[in-house]
C-alpha cells in the first residue's frame, strides 16, 4: 500500500510529590496553600499500572512546558480542554511505554506533578510525544516514582473531529528483537510477541502476522477466483520460489485489504542484477515490492503496467517479492511475474550502489562486494553519508529520498535551516517539508524527491521538478 516519503510529527492535590517539612515537629500544614485550577485534574483517582484506559478530552487546560525529552516535530500543544490520566503502581528506575491511540491526530506528556498556574514545571515533565501525524502515538519514560500522570492533548488550531482515545502504560520488555526469544521472538512496542509482521512467522500453514494480536496465523482465501497456492502463499513462508527466465502465474484479489501472494529469489554470487516484470490485463491496479529476508523494502513498482523493478549488488541470500492489488474489493485478477537474472561483478564503491535509482531504494555502503544499509545508529555527523534518518545525529536530517539520482554524493546528513543563508554554499534549503534542512542544489529533474503515494503523468513516479536556475526542487 501506498507509503508517503514526502510531507508535501495517593496524592490528592498536585504537586511533585515531594514531602513537604513543617519548621517545627508539631506545626500544622498551613490552611492557605495554594491549589492551582490548572492542576485539579492532577488529584482524581489513579489508575494502576499496566493501565488500559478509554477516555475522552475534556478537561482544564494545562499547559506543557519544555520537557526533557520532546518528539513533536509539527509543533507543540495548543491551548485547549486535556485529559490527565494519574498511574500508581509504577516502580522507580523502571523503563515505561505509552501507547496512544486514537482516530484523531492526538499528544501526550509525561509528568511527576504539577506545580505552576499553567500546569507543570520544566522539571516536572520527562517526555512530550506528537510524532506522528497518524492516530498513535508511542513514548517511553523511565519512571522517578510510583506515582506519576500522564497528560492526553493535540496540537491544533480548533479541536479535533474526535477526542475519545485509548491510552496504554505498561512496563517495557524489550527494546528490541535481541531481547526475545523462544515462542514470542520479535520485539513490539516494547512487548516480546510471537510476530510484528509476516517475515517473523515460519510456516506457510500460519504465514501471516495478525497486526492486532501479533500472532502468526492461517493465511486466508476469500477470493471466488484463486490460484493453487493460496492460501499458503499470504506470507514469505510460503512463498513459490521464482525460477530465472520463467514466468510465475498467479491471481491475486483484495479480499481482504492486506491479501498477498509472496515469491522467493536466492541470489547466490555477488554482482547479480534481478529484473522483474508484473503483467496483467484490465484496468485494476497491481503493485510489485522487493523484500530482504528479515522483511526491509528495497524495491516496488506502483503506477505502471507492467509493473517493472531491478535490483543491483544484493549480498547473497534468499529474498522476496510481494504481489498485491490495490483495491478494496477486486475478486481473482491473473497475473505473471518474471525474473531476469545477470551475473556482473561485486560493487566497489557507494557510486555503484547509487547508479540504479529508477525502482530501487538507495542502500549506501559498499561492503565486502554488496551494497548495503548504512548502519550509522545516530551518531553521523552533519556532511557524512547517509541512506536513512535513523543514521544522523540530533538535530541533523537525512535527505533519504526514494529513487532520485546521485544518491551517493546528495544523501549527507544536513542541518535544519529557515532560508539559504542557512545552508553551506551549493546548497539550498528545502521548502517542502515541516521541518526543513539544507541540501545540494539540484542539476537535474532526476535528484528531486518523490512522493510513491502520488500518481505521476508518466511513470514511474511522481517527481518534483528541479528549478536549475535557483537549484531548487519544485511542485
Amino acid at each position: 500500500m501506498r507509503v508517503v516519503p514526502l510531507v508535501l510529527a495517593a496524592l490528592a492535590a498536585c504537586g511533585d510529590g515531594a514531602r513537604l517539612e513543617p519548621e517545627q515537629p508539631d506545626a500544622a500544614m498551613p490552611d492557605s496553600m495554594p491549589v492551582y485550577p490548572a492542576c485539579a485534574e492532577f488529584g482524581a483517582p489513579t489508575t494502576t499500572v499496566p493501565a488500559h484506559i478509554s477516555s475522552t478530552i475534556a478537561g482544564a487546560d494545562v499547559e506543557s512546558p519544555m520537557c526533557t525529552t520532546s518528539d513533536a516535530p509539527y509543533g507543540a500543544e495548543s491551548k485547549g480542554p486535556d485529559r490527565v490520566v494519574p498511574l500508581t503502581g509504577l516502580r522507580a528506575g523502571r523503563p515505561y511505554v505509552v501507547k496512544l491511540q486514537s482516530s484523531s491526530d492526538l499528544a501526550f506528556y509525561v509528568t511527576t506533578g504539577c506545580s505552576t498556574p499553567q500546569g507543570p514545571a520544566a522539571d516536572q515533565c520527562l517526555v512530550f510525544e506528537d510524532a506522528s501525524l497518524g492516530g498513535t502515538e508511542l513514548g517511553r519514560f523511565v519512571a522517578t516514582s510510583t506515582i506519576m500522570f500522564v497528560v492526553v492533548d493535540f496540537y491544533a488550531s480548533q479541536a479535533p473531529q474526535s477526542m475519545d482515545f485509548t491510552l496504554d502504560v505498561y512496563e517495557e520488555e524489550c527494546r528490541d528483537d535481541a531481547q526475545c526469544g523462544g515462542a514470542t521472538p520479535a520485539c513490539s512496542d516494547g512487548v516480546c510477541v510471537e510476530c510484528t509482521s509476516s517475515f517473523d512467522c515460519a510456516t506457510s500453514a500460519r504465514p501471516r502476522c495478525e497486526a492486532t494480536t501479533n500472532t502468526c496465523m492461517a493465511g486466508v482465501d476469500q477470493c471466488t477466483v484463486d490460484d493453487a497456492a493460496e492460501p499458503l502463499d499470504d506470507g514469505p513462508a510460503g512463498a513459490r520460489v521464482l525460477v530465472p527466465g520463467v514466468a510465475a502465474t498467479g491471481s491475486v484479489c483484495s479480499k481482504p485489504r492486506t491479501e498477498a501472494d509472496f515469491f522467493a529469489f536466492d541470489v547466490t554470487t555477488l554482482g547479480e542484477t534481478w529484473d522483474f516484470s508484473l503483467a496483467w490485463t484490465g484496468s485494476l491496479d497491481l503493485d510489485l515490492e522487493l523484500f530482504d529476508g528479515s522483511g526491509a523494502s528495497l524495491g516496488l513498482s506502483f503506477w505502471e503496467q507492467p509493473e517493472r523493478a531491478r535490483l543491483t549488488y544484493l549480498p547473497i541470500g534468499r529474498y522476496y517479492a510481494r504481489v498485491r492489488e490495490f483495491s478494496t474489493d477486486a475478486d481473482g485478477v491473473a497475473y505473471t511475474l518474471t525474473a531476469q537474472r545477470t551475473t556482473g561483478s561485486p560493487c566497489t564503491s557507494a557510486a555503484d550502489c547509487a547508479s540504479e535509482y529508477r525502482n530501487q531504494i538507495y542502500r549506501g555502503s559498499c561492503t565486502a562486494g554488496a551494497c548495503v544499509k548504512i548502519d550509522g545508529a545516530g551518531a553521523v555527523a552533519e556532511g557524512g553519508a547517509c541512506d536513512s534518518q535513523a543514521d544522523c545525529a540530533t538535530s541533523l536530517s537525512c535527505p533519504s529520498f526514494f529513487f532520485v539520482a546521485n544518491a551517493d554524493t546528495r544523501a549527507t546528513c544536513a542541518r535544519g535551516c529557515a532560508n539559504d543563508l542557512q545552508c553551506d554554499a551549493g546548497f539550498v534549503c528545502t521548502t517542502y517539508f515541516a521541518n526543513n534542512f539544507c541540501v545540494r542544489g539540484c542539476t537535474s529533474d532526476a535528484q528531486c524527491p518523490t512522493s510513491v503515494a502520488n500518481a505521476p503523468v508518466s511513470g514511474p513516479w511522481y517527481q518534483l521538478r528541479c528549478n536549475t536556475s535557483t537549484g531548487r526542487c519544485e511542485q
